[in-house]
């Protein structure tokens, strides 16, 4: 669904099963509350980069180690593991008492911070596809191999082996199954009361991976009806997808583009690329219903054909709403400022097949129209001012009261909305790549654009008005409610009504700097 605020309720999958009370898997989860410092992991080996792969291994087999960290001599480190052993010796033939580790190892690190919790260790291994963190104590020296194995010795399950059954999925109901174990995790997670950016990271890395995969099977079924793809081309996501920042709602919004340009010459049958393309639009809308996601309200979807463009096409739209910008372009262009193509599924030719370089190259170069359309940028910041925070007079909280008597505020519409599309209109300005708002916020500060202490306020503000949105939601699944946005804030607690009232003053003060950066008040 589109980031702009609405009325109706955000969709989400039903809970299963639908029960007052929580199930057990939605009850507190000790082990998503464990850091990366709580889990027993051994030291580091050291070997040198010239050393040979058999002495390096010689070493490792000594300390009883699956891997092996190298030093390099600019001082950075590497790292050496069995399996790079078994595959790039062994069995590709070398002689491993000469060929040098250098040669072999993997670089830079991937790195964990010992107060760093488990959900994010875990999210950072399905991002990297890796099965060890290097810990780091408090200076940034090495301090161990954090593996997969040691951190399910702490609980005994696992969102890598997830990951793992999300990528070899050989059909739909297999996916279907990884998606609803995902869904279980996410509820486990807010359960548990961990925040919504290490939740969000992680939802929407295995979100990338179900549509990828997704992506992979209607690949193949379009390959044996109709033969291969007829040019490059890229499925990309948007809105919170897009910036990771998806929790319980789960809705298509997906664009498409495609390289009408072969070997030099455009292709002669546009028709015939435009029809294979629609088919195959349609054949992943129909997975994906079927795996779960539900539909987009206003069908930003790939078996709509405003989703479905060739590069060149996309680049028209924004040159036009640049130029006029509308209504209509203006959401237009706020989703596709946070476009991001999903990882290719393996196994296609990358020629006339999937190529996420072609969505990235696209959302550079749809900011770049963007930025220099004065007036559409102005449009997309005066909806980031267009509602107000739910104050009142005196700086208090403005509730809506229902039918019984109860008051709560909508902490997408007031607050959300305004931080997201605020940080998007302004980095879009200042020509910033970064997409996640919490990192556009960092971005915007490093640039100068936000002092500091308002940034550091904002993202404060905006992780709290997030976790409260995802708890409440969370909450109406549990009660076989359908999720909305609002929060009550007669269920906080004293100190937390206090930051969210807080939180709604910092987003009236971006709302304030917005108007004046760009001169909202000419809009009239």
């Amino acid at each position: 669904m589109p980031d702009a605020p609405d009325t109706a309720p955000a969709t989400a999958c039903p809970a299963e099963p639908t029960a007052a009370e929580p199930t057990a898997a939605q009850l507190p989860d000790p082990f998503l509350r464990l850091t990366a410092g709580d889990v027993s992991c051994p030291a580091p080996v050291f070997v040198e980069a010239a050393a040979s792969v058999a002495e390096a291994a010689r070493a490792m087999a000594r300390a009883g180690a699956t891997a092996a960290l190298v030093k390099l001599p600019e001082g950075a480190l590497g790292i050496l593991t069995e399996r790079d052993v078994l595959v790039r010796v062994v069995a590709a033939g070398e002689d491993a008492e000469t060929l040098p580790v250098e040669r072999v190892m993997s670089a830079p690190l991937v790195t964990v911070r010992p107060g760093d919790l488990l959900i994010e260790a875990f999210s950072r291994m399905v991002r990297h596809g890796v099965r060890r963190l290097v810990l780091l104590d408090g200076e940034g020296s090495p301090r161990g191999l954090l593996g997969e194995g040691d951190m399910l010795a702490a609980r005994g399950e696992s969102p890598l082996a997830l990951a793992a059954e999300i990528n070899t999925a050989a059909d739909e109901p297999g996916l279907a199954r990884a998606f609803g174990r995902l869904r279980r995790l996410a509820e486990r997670s807010v359960a548990e009361g961990i925040g919504s950016e290490a939740v969000g990271r992680l939802i929407s890395e295995m979100h990338d991976r179900i549509m990828s995969r997704a992506w992979g099977l209607a690949l193949a079924r379009m390959e044996r009806e109709r033969g291969p793809a007829p040019a490059a081309h890229s499925v990309c996501v948007l809105g919170s997808q897009a910036r990771r920042e998806q929790y319980l709602a789960t809705d298509q919004d997906l664009a498409l583009v495609f390289e009408l340009m072969s070997g030099g010459a455009h292709l002669e049958n546009r028709a015939g690329a435009a029809q294979w393309f629609a088919e195959f639009g349609a054949e992943l809308t129909r997975i994906l219903l079927g795996l779960g996601f539900p539909p987009c309200p206003r069908r930003i979807m790939l078996d709509n054909p405003d989703w479905r463009r060739s590069r060149e096409a996309w680049l028209d739209l924004a040159d036009a709403a640049a130029e006029r910008p509308d209504a209509d372009s203006v959401v237009t262009a706020s989703l596709l400022s946070d476009l991001r193509p999903l990882p290719a599924p393996p196994g296609f030719a990358r020629e006339s097949g999937p190529d996420p370089e072609l969505g990235a190259r696209l959302r550079t170069e749809l900011a770049a129209r963007f930025r220099d359309g004065a007036l559409l940028l102005k449009c997309i910041a005066r909806e980031a001012a267009r509602f107000a925070p739910p104050l009142g007079l005196f700086g208090g909280l403005s509730l809506k009261k229902d039918a019984g008597g109860r008051g709560s505020v909508d902490i997408k519409r007031g607050g959300v909305f305004p931080v997201t599309q605020g940080a998007k209109a302004l980095a879009l300005l200042h020509g910033l790549a970064e997409t996640g708002t919490l990192e556009r916020l960092d971005a915007l500060a490093r640039a100068g654009v936000l002092e500091r202490p308002l940034a550091e306020g904002l993202r404060e503000a905006c992780s709290l008005l997030q976790t409260l949105r995802m708890r409440a939601q969370a909450k109406a699944i549990r009660e076989g409610r359908e999720p909305d946005n609002l929060v009550r804030p007669d269920e906080l607690g004293r100190l937390e009504a206090e930051r969210l009232r807080a939180a709604f003053k910092l987003v009236a003060e971006l709302q304030g700097l917005l108007s004046t950066s760009f001169a909202l008040h000419l809009l009239g």
